[in-house]
């Protein structure tokens, strides 16, 4: 059989992993000693795969290859249909290569296996025989554990009402109908969701199955991924999820019910709605290339326009788990619209694959235009502004199975508006087919700016609204009339070797951008007639500029060849910037993320190679509560002093004399939950409520839950209130309750916790206020303590959150007295250990050990202390350290130890010397 026979048989199939408890495949020709066997699985094994295998046996093993399609055809292709066909034959082809050995040596031992071409990757089910020998192959990246992928779920309803429809009216969808005869018909718009009850009368007519005779043809229409439809479309989540968000897309029965913001576009749909990492990745496959009811006869050219995606998974924003069937849409020309999420109202919470950089993520706002609470927000972990737009998401009417219609709020409800504008662009103007630079463009430019400034952005964009709540005429007409044409072109360096990510510009009638690809070759599909100036520029390169010519219908050359600028060394200390002054761990780059280095954690010292002439850098610390800095940098020695964010949460700050905004997900080191009911304080809003109180990010809440009794306390650290500015105590608060049934008080102790005296007392219910209290009959106390103290006995809906804690009147950031200690966790057989809480024992201050088992926590005081560090499987060790103030000590553990170690520390005291000063305010 040859290989590419082989190939197909196993795409086909789908072969889920069922292992035998001996793996019988022998190990490559080049298989390593147990010495690089161990060390290739510590190389490119998640430690979760490991764990899991000493506990079950054996793990689902997701292996990853080196390298990624050649998409360059596809890119360069004039029609969607053969970027399409381009793309998908490049994507089966690389995973054909990449995976070629492994599926051999999986085959000839008669293991079973699962294959995937879109983002080239095996699953299959083993133990440590099987993980050493998939280890061993080259082509082999990563071996991973499956992620938990999960639909974005609709919030809690809402109270208050809203107008059928207000969302579809509000952008002004009504219009493109009316004023241009628009309704999206002629476009495709995929549905990654719960599936759709395909014969609701508010869909049926959109459905590209329905033949129009009163038979369907589902073949490429619709795929049961998880095969819970029996064979007919449906919809099977709880709340008719997927009805309703393509209900939003394309909605309207004739009857009255216009729910859809392009009625006239068609609908095809994939009901994934589960927490399968297999399943999510067959629905990306499935819409790039749609196939029959069995998962057979893969058809690229049946594709959609537009794909809407209301789901993710709440990790981190970069989490690459489905990066490549995004790119394998880009190179097919179908634009990718996603969910932000509802993790709001926190910033850094956009949901992955919602903060990839190359997908359109969407926030969720009200009637009154403001964003919603549960909106999730940027900027995302490496600073873009996310989301890119905002949409209608409270409280949206819609059709939901049972040929019904109700209202629904989330960000999985504004993201089909968003869709549902762009299918609205692609019929007003056949250039937006297949083109998401010129898409996101005009969508996002023509977007009403909503001023928010609670989570940063730039003045384009912020990470509340993005560019801004999203106006379909406005998008349709912010593209310029005229005759048009198309730019292609190559960028190289003097060698002409091709250059991948030069930026492009070019000035004319109407600006386009573009950007180089792998092979260094770019596109811009429409461009306005008449003479552009362009300008190419790529970090460590001189600026080339130059024009060219565009005709009517016709495709311009653009070709360059960029010069390496002199380059020079330039070297750097990052240090704290309020007050400790010590030396930082933190990741020092361009500000485009081209160059990149990061410090020496006891010193603070870096090293960078830069072009000569200046470059900005970005300063991002690895320790929470430090602000993100940017400097302009040429030469020499530089320090760089990095200051504490707003909030006071960086390690070794607090509010003098006690103040907390409850943003660790935990509760705040020194305050402790003493309960007396079925449930405690909370601080991680696993409710998904997001913070009613005047305040932002997190916040504290005490929930009861159905029925029962609760009775719980939150008592702060002890603090010197004598040496508050003024004897006052401010918090923001909502508190939904029902008297007598709900009871929420404030009580101070002045002598350590155990006597109390109530401050304050809520009557009845007090919603999205703040409360300040008088303590003045207790000013001269120097050893205060508050308790907030709830009690519930009705039954579950009600809740009591607070949030921006602040004793004093003023929130003076300042540093506590004490040192840094980090360092590294290892188990007996100095491998690092994951997980293990490392504890300041006299404090409780602690930190937790990554995957390379490195930690590191705040230590106040100064001299002999101790910590302690744990570890369920690994056992735990205590060790002696001398902590130095305003520096930061190196204290390596070794768990399981018989007697606690003790061993001095590297810890010294931190100077700089003859450096540049360089401010980062």
């Amino acid at each position: 059989m040859s290989r590419t026979q082989r190939w197909r048989r196993v795409l086909a199939v789908s072969l889920v992993g069922a292992l035998a408890s001996a793996f019988a495949v022998a190990a490559p020709a080049w298989a390593q000693t147990d010495s690089d066997a161990t060390a290739l699985i510590e190389q490119k094994a998640e430690p979760t795969l490991l764990a899991e295998i000493e506990d079950e046996g054996e793990a689902e093993l997701w292996v990853q290859f080196h390298g990624a399609p050649d998409y360059s055809a596809a890119f360069n292709a004039e029609t969607k249909a053969d970027k399409g066909k381009a793309a998908v034959e490049a994507a089966m082809a690389f995973a054909e290569s990449s995976q070629a050995d492994l599926t051999a040596a999986l085959e000839e031992a008669g293991v079973e296996y699962e294959s995937f071409w879109a983002s080239s990757s095996i699953k299959v089910t083993g133990g440590i025989e099987l993980l050493e020998t998939v280890t061993a192959f080259d082509e082999v990246a990563a071996v991973v554990d499956a992620p938990v992928v999960k639909p974005v779920e609709p919030v809690e309803p809402l109270m208050g009402t809203a107008s059928t429809g207000w969302g579809v009216e509000d952008i002004n969808a009504p219009s493109v109908w009316e004023q241009l005869g628009v309704t999206g018909e002629g476009v495709v718009i995929a549905s990654i969701d719960s599936g759709v009850q395909y014969d609701h009368p508010a869909l049926v007519e959109q459905y590209r199955g329905n033949n129009g005779d009163g038979t369907f043809t589902h073949d490429y229409n619709f795929y049961d991924v998880e095969g819970n439809c029996g064979g007919t479309p449906c919809d099977f989540s709880a709340e008719g999820h997927g009805t309703h968000t393509v209900g939003t897309m394309v909605g309207d029965d004739g009857a009255g019910n216009q729910i859809g913001v392009a009625p006239g576009a068609e609908w095809i749909a994939a009901n994934y709605y589960g927490y399968s990492m297999e399943s999510v990745l067959k629905a990306g496959q499935w819409v790039t290339a749609p196939t029959d009811s069995q998962g057979n006869n893969p058809d690229p050219s049946k594709a959609p326009d537009i794909v809407n995606n209301s789901w993710g998974r709440e990790s981190s924003d970069s989490d690459p788990y489905y990066r490549d069937i995004v790119n394998l849409w880009h190179a097919a020309g179908i634009i990718p619209v996603f969910a932000a999420g509802n993790s709001g109202p926190a910033c850094v919470t956009t949901n992955s694959p919602g903060g990839y950089p190359n997908v359109i993520a969407v926030g969720a706002y009200g009637t009154s235009g403001a964003i919603a609470d549960f909106s999730s927000r940027g900027p995302t972990s490496d600073g873009r502004v996310k989301p890119d737009v905002s949409a209608p998401g409270v409280l949206v009417y819609s059709s939901v199975p049972g040929n019904n219609y109700t209202r629904l709020s989330g960000t999985s409800m504004a993201a089909p508006h968003v869709a549902g504008a762009i299918a609205l662009m692609m019929e007003a103007e056949p250039a937006f087919r297949g083109d998401y630079d010129l898409v996101y463009e005009m969508l996002t430019e023509s977007a009403r700016f909503a001023e928010d400034d609670q989570c940063g952005g730039t003045e384009e964009a912020n990470n509340v609204h993005g560019h801004g709540r999203i106006d379909a005429l406005a998008a349709i007409d912010a593209l310029p009339e005229g005759e048009s044409g198309s730019i292609s072109g190559t960028i190289t360096d003097v060698d002409g070797a091709p250059l991948e990510g030069v930026e492009l510009v070019f000035d004319g009638a109407f600006d386009r951008r573009a950007t180089t690809g792998p092979d260094g070759t770019y596109t811009v599909k429409f461009a306005l007639t008449g003479q552009h100036t362009v300008r190419a520029t790529k970090f460590g390169y001189e600026p080339f500029t130059g024009t060219v010519n565009v005709s009517s219908g016709q495709t311009a050359v653009f070709d360059a060849a960029l010069t390496p600028l002199a380059t020079t060394v330039v070297t750097g200390t990052v240090v704290d910037g309020s007050g400790h002054g010590w030396p930082l761990a933190a990741t020092v780059a361009s500000a485009g993320g081209e160059v990149s280095t990061t410090t020496d954690p006891l010193t603070g010292r870096f090293e960078l190679t830069l072009p000569t002439g200046g470059v900005e850098l970005v300063v991002k610390t690895e320790y929470t509560g430090y602000q993100t800095v940017h400097v302009d940098v040429d030469a020499g020695d530089v320090l760089i002093e990095v200051p504490v964010a707003a909030g006071c949460t960086a390690p070794g700050y607090a509010f003098d004399p006690l103040g907390t905004g409850f943003e660790s997900g935990t509760a705040p080191v020194g305050w402790t939950v003493v309960n007396r009911g079925p449930a405690p304080w909370i601080f991680d809003d696993p409710h998904n409520t997001g913070n009613q109180t005047p305040g932002s990010g997190g916040f504290a809440m005490a929930r009861p839950p159905g029925g029962g009794t609760m009775d719980t306390d939150l008592i702060s650290p002890v603090f010197d209130l004598s040496s508050a500015a003024e004897p006052v105590l401010s918090f923001a608060t909502d508190f939904y309750g029902i008297a007598p049934y709900s009871q929420a008080d404030v009580a101070i102790s002045v002598d350590g916790g155990q006597t109390w005296e109530e401050a304050w007392a809520a009557e009845s219910a007090v919603r999205d206020s703040t409360v300040t209290v008088d303590l003045s009959a207790w000013a001269g106390a120097q050893e205060a303590q508050l308790k907030f103290h709830y009690y519930h006995a009705y039954r579950s809906g009600y809740w009591w959150q607070i949030d921006d804690v602040l004793v004093g009147g003023v929130a003076d950031c300042v540093p506590i007295p004490g040192g840094l200690v980090r360092g590294t966790v290892t188990d007996q057989n100095g491998a690092p250990v994951a997980g293990a809480v490392v504890t300041h024992t006299a404090s409780g201050h602690h930190g937790v050990s990554g995957a390379d088992g490195r930690y590191w926590t705040f230590a106040p005081g100064s001299g002999p202390s101790q910590l302690e560090a744990v570890d369920a499987e690994s056992g735990s060790a205590t060790v002696e350290v001398d902590v130095v103030p305003d520096s930061v000590i190196e204290v390596n553990l070794t768990l399981g130890a018989s007697v606690p170690a003790s061993f001095p520390t590297t810890g010294q005291e931190f100077a700089v010397h003859g450096s540049d000063l360089m401010l980062a305010a």
